[in-house]
């Protein structure tokens, strides 16, 4: 790869095109000296939820910085597939969920490794079609990719990941379709819901998973016809889509010691949590959760507002 700003193999210069430097507001020296050290500059740290443990590659703030001006200023240019939910604006679990209520069957398949199973050649496939010099693209695959592949962490990883994804998308709505199902994902998630029996579904599903680079968690692969609670995205969708019971015993909890506590037993991160569970109730909920959401903001700022 060449200097951020030289002249590409073809004779386009970067006047020609999109300005890495001109775009993301940065000196071209001081652009050169983050290409030269990009790997580096990430803080990894462990992530562990429940038995599982996955490790964060989170960017240090001046590359962070760099990577969102990316996202909105570039790669948002490039549309995901119709089957894409996560980190897509304007939709979310909820949407996500409600492809698949009331059906007979729902089947749930999960990518392994997602993000990392991407690599920096793949994720500059993507990025051919921008009006960009060969240099330039190869300079922002470099601001995000590390140890050439996709960090979990980087905030443009996730848009990469869902175009990387299109030609998967492609094949599994078309499979969908063909067989009467329906089709979306969300980051890794993917999910099938139809009125007949699965069959072979799974399993064609999951040559196609292969064959387009990823691999399958086949250990993580549920079928769930209309008689068992039918999970999509962390949501139950049998009949509409709802905060699961657990969940709902969890909030009215949270809810009755935040109204019940005194100001000293409740700590500004305990009402960030809460705010956190109100918010994915309303989003699923809205008439159902609206009211209760503006009654614990007048509480929190009547009686946090000097915390």
């Amino acid at each position: 790869m060449g200097n951020a700003l030289s002249e590409s193999e073809n004779g386009r210069t970067a006047g020609d095109s999109i300005r890495l430097a001109e775009i993301l507001s940065a000196p071209p020296e001081r652009l050169n000296e983050i290409l030269a050290s990009a790997d580096e500059l990430y803080r990894v740290y462990p992530l562990i939820k429940g038995r599982k443990k996955r490790w964060i590659e989170a960017p240090r703030s001046e590359l962070k910085r760099l990577q969102r001006r990316l996202l909105d200023s570039v790669l948002y240019r490039l549309v995901t597939d119709e089957s894409a939910h996560g980190f897509v604006r304007g939709r979310s679990i909820v949407t996500n969920a409600r492809r698949h209520c009331g059906r007979a069957w729902v089947v749930t398949m999960d990518i392994r490794d997602f993000f990392p199973s991407i690599g920096a050649e793949r994720v500059d496939r993507q990025l051919v079609s921008l009006p960009m010099t060969e240099v330039e693209r190869e300079n922002l695959v470099r601001l995000v990719v590390r140890n050439g592949r996709l960090p979990q962490g980087a905030p443009t990883s996730p848009h990469l990941a869902n175009l990387v994804s299109r030609r998967l998308d492609l094949r599994l709505k078309r499979l969908a379709e063909t067989t009467g199902w329906t089709y979306t994902r969300y980051a890794d998630d993917l999910t099938f819901s139809g009125e007949g029996k699965p069959g072979k579904l799974v399993q064609i599903v999951e040559n196609i998973i292969v064959d387009e680079g990823f691999q399958p968690a086949c250990r993580k692969t549920r079928v769930m016809s209309r008689h068992q609670r039918q999970v999509v995205t962390g949501l139950v969708v049998n009949d509409k889509v709802a905060l699961p019971r657990p969940k709902r015993r969890l909030l009215r909890a949270m809810l009755h010691h935040l109204s019940s506590a005194n100001q000293d037993s409740v700590c500004l991160p305990d009402i960030h949590v809460i705010h956190g569970h109100l918010a994915l109730a309303a989003l699923v909920d809205p008439d159902g959760y609206r009211l209760t959401c503006r009654q614990v903001a007048q509480l929190v700022e009547n009686r946090y507002d000097d915390a």
